[in-house]
């Protein structure tokens, strides 16, 4: 009987106490680990499995691509709208029209309340109606109360905005971050079954919540992971490029200890360790949260040293992105009124970009700087 009960207590979600024979010891995990080849079935094969996230970053992926060629040729708000949806065969990947239970819009602002997150969802489809109308000006120089194109690269609207860069930086918070932090590393998604192997599937359904928050910063088998025909080009993309270039050094955390924190934390999972687990949780939360600060602290910071308005608003376009997207952290520590508050400051002049003074984009800088206790001088090389 008393084997048979020590046997059911470790079948159940509990603590590992550190006398136990741990299933991934802790102590062989290091910056370099593979991820796919720790995490392995009875089968013998890797558990990890992330393929709707790598899914709906291709599909963003093809909507960057589409909207830069607003700078040369006529785009459409439509294909847009068709592409963030996932309807009509709007990808030129097949296998991303295939995939008909994978959208992008369903995985923005998650989160959120349903009209909240409607509220979110409608910015975007309001993003690609501002960018058809600024494209119909794509064959003009842009200037103040005037769309076109500056330094023959930057579509911008008679405001200086490039709704291009409000699309992708704030999908970058709306769905990759909303994902990891609020989805995937939430309470709902944490307390799936961790016992029972998933049908035909060799992971558990915690596990494989898991490896999807992990799917949403990288694709690759460890994090960060430089470019094996090019030591100087790292593989990330988005969410994953940007906490990348965010380190100690600049009061943020080294993406390598991010990496160890998610190897931690998905071992935990297997060995049944939750309160090792959580800690994981707190610690990336928190860590993507002061990243994207950083990295929005660091975009105003570069339009001060611009040289021309194209390479100016672009800037501002990014930052402006990137404060959006602080409201999708876990508790956020700008939240939705605030930073809508921010980016009210950066866009409500009559002339937009246009209008603006140093004075008004270290307004915004300094409070989230203040906030996050970062420092407001920022610059990373991004």
């Amino acid at each position: 009987m008393a084997v048979m009960f020590a046997s059911c207590k470790k079948d159940e979600n509990t603590t590992v106490t550190p006398t136990e024979n741990l299933k991934v010891p802790y102590t062989t995990l290091t910056s370099t680990t593979n991820y796919f080849e720790t995490f392995k079935g009875t089968d013998g094969k890797t558990t990890v499995d992330f393929a709707g996230q790598t899914t709906r970053i291709n599909m963003l992926k093809e909507i960057d691509a589409y909207m830069k060629k607003g700078v040369t040729s006529v785009i459409s708000a439509t294909t847009l709208k068709n592409m963030y949806e996932n309807k009509n065969n709007p990808f030129a990947d097949a296998t991303l029209n295939s995939a008909t239970d994978k959208t992008i819009v369903s995985k923005t602002a998650q989160s959120f309340a349903t009209v909240d997150a409607d509220a979110e969802r409608q910015r975007f489809y309001g993003y690609f109606t501002q960018l058809e109308a600024a494209n119909n000006s794509f064959a003009q120089t842009a200037e103040q109360g005037k769309a076109g194109v500056l330094d023959g690269k930057y579509l911008v609207n008679e405001k200086g905005f490039e709704y291009g860069q409000f699309v992708q930086k704030g999908l970058i918070g709306a769905m990759m971050l909303d994902q990891i932090s609020n989805i995937y590393m939430g309470t709902e998604k944490q307390a799936a079954d961790n016992n029972t192997i998933v049908s035909g599937k060799n992971y558990t359904a915690l596990e494989h919540h898991w490896d999807e928050a992990y799917g949403y910063l990288t694709a690759n088998e460890m994090y960060p992971k430089k470019d094996p025909a090019d030591a100087t080009k790292w593989l990330e993309t988005y969410l994953g490029s940007y906490v990348r270039q965010v380190s100690t050094s600049v009061g943020g955390e080294n993406a390598a200890d991010i990496y160890m924190a998610l190897l931690k934390g998905r071992a935990a999972i297997v060995n049944k360790d939750l309160t090792t687990r959580d800690a994981q949780i707190a610690y990336v939360r928190t860590s993507l949260e002061k990243a994207i600060a950083i990295i929005a602290v660091s975009y105003l910071n570069k339009t001060k040293t611009a040289t021309t308005d194209g390479a100016k608003f672009h800037s501002l376009s990014e930052g402006y992105g990137f404060i959006y997207s602080l409201r999708f952290a876990y508790n956020a520590k700008i939240g939705k009124s605030k930073s809508d508050e921010l980016l009210g400051i950066l866009s409500n002049k009559a002339n937009g970009f246009w209008s603006l003074t140093n004075a008004d984009i270290d307004n915004v800088r300094d409070q989230i700087a203040t906030a996050f206790g970062i420092n407001k001088d920022v610059v990373v090389n991004h």
